[in-house]
């Protein structure tokens, strides 16, 4: 049921766009995804588009909003650059038809894996205004890609990087640590990444694989330990070489942190559209969170009090090197424990910086986040 306290901005200015169909679905993801078929597919998933777009345009002017000049946008998945040439004209259409158009101020990404690409689908993305790609790598070290069910080569994802580096797009690449087996067949993450620094992304989102019970190599995951070891040896090793670690799982040359993602940690408003998208619009006295079915246009809705928006703030805050200011802690009557807390955090290490009354942590704090706040929680600051 809709809110009617929650008032926000006029114009919501990123958008992100599931594109759900992959050549093959591995066996750790949880995305949802399909391999397409007779029975669904792109034409399937461009009617179920069209279909939500209206529907979401409904639920952006019931709360007097609309699509703005949108200043980020990303396209994930599935593998949508499967979508092709085709994918590219579908965006165009659908940005023409709402007035918008994607200038070169703004961060427009598409994700990209090894072996769904050609250098005339690059360009015609290029054309229809996407100025940055996400690079589904994962691993560089051939051993783990069947563990992972990837069905890329060693070579394509080479090639894709080798064609990155030459063209000199904009461009992150996903890479992932605590991968099955990584003990026993010890795992060199250091290798794997400094051949990645060789083809010069600008961004690297880093993340440790989390599974359901269920998962095939549950019992050959490794142990937290290690986990934590090749987390702060990746993010030292990435740090000495000029990157900066702004968030839990991402890393960045100066001045190219990952827009889009930004507006999440921030709580900023981030319109959705295709099946399983999750939207957020900001509000003056919380929020309005909703979820697209994957087989209609109908969508989970979540209205976020003005306690719950805090709490989400001050998790997300501390995911980013932005940090926390000390005064959005709202258990303001409970400034001794606060304190206390922020003095023993700095004496284990996880702070990297209070300056200013902001609290920003190191590598070993953004890995120890859920114990920080659950810190808060215990000590009633929260």
């Amino acid at each position: 049921m809709e809110d009617k306290k929650i008032k926000i901005e006029d114009e919501v200015k990123s958008l992100y766009i599931h594109f759900p169909f992959c050549k093959h679905i591995c066996n750790y993801c949880d995305f949802y995804k399909r391999v397409p078929s007779e029975a669904y597919n792109v034409s399937s998933f461009h009617n179920l588009f069209n279909e939500q777009d209206v529907v979401h345009e409904r639920i952006l002017s019931t709360r007097g909003l609309k699509l703005g000049g949108l200043e980020t946008l990303y396209i994930g998945g599935g593998t949508p650059s499967l979508w092709g040439e085709e994918g590219a004209r579908f965006l165009e259409l659908f940005l023409r038809k709402k007035g918008l158009e994607l200038n070169n101020k703004g961060e427009y990404t598409l994700e990209v894996n090894p072996g769904t690409w050609t250098d005339k689908v690059i360009s015609r993305w290029l054309k229809a205004g996407i100025n940055r790609f996400s690079v589904g790598v994962q691993s560089l070290d051939e051993r783990f890609l069947p563990i992972l069910d990837r069905v890329h080569t060693l070579h394509e994802s080479f090639e894709l990087l080798d064609y990155f580096k030459g063209v000199e797009l904009d461009y992150s690449v996903d890479f992932m640590l605590g991968l099955p087996n990584s003990e026993s067949l010890q795992r060199n993450v250091l290798e794997e990444l400094d051949k990645i620094l060789f083809y010069k992304p600008s961004h690297i989102s880093l993340y440790i694989l989390t599974t359901k019970e269920s998962y095939i190599h549950q019992k050959s995951l490794p142990k937290d330990d290690w986990i934590a070891e090749e987390y702060l040896k990746v993010s030292n090793f990435l740090i000495e070489r000029g990157f900066n670690h702004y968030e839990v799982s991402n890393f960045s040359l100066p001045g190219k942190e990952s827009k889009h993602n930004l507006r999440y940690w921030s709580l900023d408003s981030v319109a959705a559209l295709g099946p399983s998208g999750t939207g957020f619009l900001k509000g003056n006295n919380g929020g309005f969170r909703y979820k697209w079915n994957v087989h209609d246009s109908r969508v989970k809705e979540e209205v976020l009090s003005k306690r719950e928006f805090e709490l989400e703030k001050i998790y997300l805050s501390l995911r980013t090197f932005r940090g926390l200011n000390v005064s959005d802690l709202f258990g303001k009557d409970n400034d001794h424990a606060l304190y206390s807390l922020i003095d023993e955090w700095r004496l284990k290490g996880y702070l990297s910086s209070l300056e200013n009354e902001r609290v920003s942590l190191s590598p070993k704090g953004f890995l120890l986040l859920d114990s920080i706040m659950d810190d808060l929680f215990r000590e009633k600051i929260v």
